[in-house]
């Protein structure tokens, strides 16, 4: 998704769940019988067969028939289902239905208060296109406690301006090194003069202090962020 905001990290920021494009002998028989179940009425199973169809996975890749799932999904009740909506309302795939913020951000909304961090990420983000500070600091700040780098670096970056929350470069600083500690060892130098200019604005008590903050900091995923982690492998149990 090209969500439009000042602080999005691009290339951590998707609407595409983990779920492998790499296909095997297995997977069109998987799609096959998580379909079966999914025309019984299994949301869970709707929404994985939206995702084979969105990603490819067993079948040639077919938005439109994904959307189509994606809103059966939703309509059953599976907050992921809501999620995909959202990105499809967004423009993941451009001519699958037509572009609709505000349906974005409405099913977009129900899977982040349903606990999804990609969904609290996304939403911040149109708040923060809004200039709605207090609104995307709020979903920011839920999506960074459970381990979503863009979320976290576009909280220091609120933190740093004073938008949404009280200007406070400490806590800017120690925003900045947890998602840092996220980022693929390869990205992390990028960042660096992101640090160096939060750290020149501060004491070397402060920075002892955002430091240590950062160390001690734990991501807490939700129950559905985790799931939604699971891929794949979701749909393959579903149908074992």
């Amino acid at each position: 998704m090209r969500t439009k905001c000042l602080w999005v990290l691009p290339l951590l920021s998707l609407c595409v769940l983990p779920l492998s494009a790499c296909a095997d002998a297995s997977d069109a028989d998987t799609l096959r019988k998580l379909t079966a179940l999914a025309e019984q009425g299994s949301a869970a199973a709707q929404y994985n067969v939206g995702m084979f169809h969105n990603n490819g996975i067993g079948t040639a890749k077919d938005p439109r028939t994904a959307f189509r799932w994606f809103e059966r999904a939703a309509a059953g009740g599976d907050a992921l289902g809501h999620y995909k909506v959202g990105c499809y309302y967004a423009g993941q795939f451009p001519g699958a239905v037509e572009v609709d913020e505000a349906k974005a951000l409405a099913a977009k909304t129900v899977a982040a208060e349903a606990g999804y961090s990609l969904a609290q990420g996304d939403v911040g983000n149109i708040y923060g296109k809004r200039s709605d500070w207090p609104q995307a600091v709020k979903w920011w700040a839920a999506a960074a406690e459970q381990g979503y780098a863009p979320a976290a670096y576009n909280l220091a970056n609120a933190y740093q301006n004073g938008q949404g929350v009280p200007k406070d470069s400490v806590q800017a600083l120690a925003q900045i090194l947890i998602m840092q500690r996220q980022m693929p060892e390869p990205m992390r130098p990028r960042f660096a003069p992101r640090l160096e200019a939060i750290r020149s604005t501060l004491s070397p008590e402060q920075i002892a202090q955002a430091e240590v903050a950062a160390a001690a900091w734990q991501a807490r995923p939700t129950p559905l962020t985790l799931r939604a982690q699971r891929g794949a492998r979701e749909a393959r149990e579903l149908v074992n």
